[in-house]
């Protein structure tokens, strides 16, 4: 998780603690990172017996809106969906929802999870992000690029002569 690359020194303290007692101030659950100090992390805190429950309950918009208030951007960083309901608990007051997938490992399956998703607007505003496309294969893309396009498109030849332009009935080439 965002532990191993970011150094937080009280884990066991976070939005669980405010969740279980809205009284705290949330703010001082915050911490600012060792990367950046613009980067502030609001930790998970120690697993409560009943998540399901505690993120359904009112208090998790205030948190967000407690967020949204004091920081630029709000990133609610969950697990997959699919694996712990708790993902579509904390879906529902994120503005936009990113979609993860990484090239070459998510399965082609998966994109109808994503559809439904999507349609039943289960996350708001789905977006997906592909990463760790490898652009040097040849398998992505629509044979874009320098040598392909003109292999295909009529490059190397007359102008336009793959999309018809020049061809005339008599011309030699």
């Amino acid at each position: 998780g965002l532990n191993k690359v970011i150094n937080i020194s009280r884990k066991e303290r976070g939005i669980t603690q405010f969740l279980t007692n809205p009284s705290m101030d949330l703010m001082d659950l915050v911490q600012v990172s060792d990367i950046s100090k613009n980067l502030s992390i609001l930790p998970g805190g120690s697993v409560p017996p009943n998540p399901t429950e505690l993120l359904a309950r009112e208090g998790l918009e205030k948190a967000i809106e407690s967020l949204k208030k004091n920081f630029d951007y709000v990133i609610l960083d969950t697990a997959p969906v699919g694996m712990v309901t708790d993902t579509l608990l904390i879906g529902r007051v994120a503005d936009l929802s990113v979609y993860v997938c990484r090239a070459d490992y998510t399965r082609k399956a998966e994109f109808t999870l994503i559809n439904e998703l999507a349609e039943n607007n289960k996350l708001p505003n789905l977006c997906i992000a592909i990463n760790g496309l490898d652009l040097q294969k040849k398998k992505y893309g629509y044979y874009y690029g320098y040598g392909k396009y003109g292999k295909y498109y009529g490059y190397g030849k007359r102008y336009g002569y793959g999309y018809g332009y020049g061809e005339h009935e008599g011309s030699e080439e």
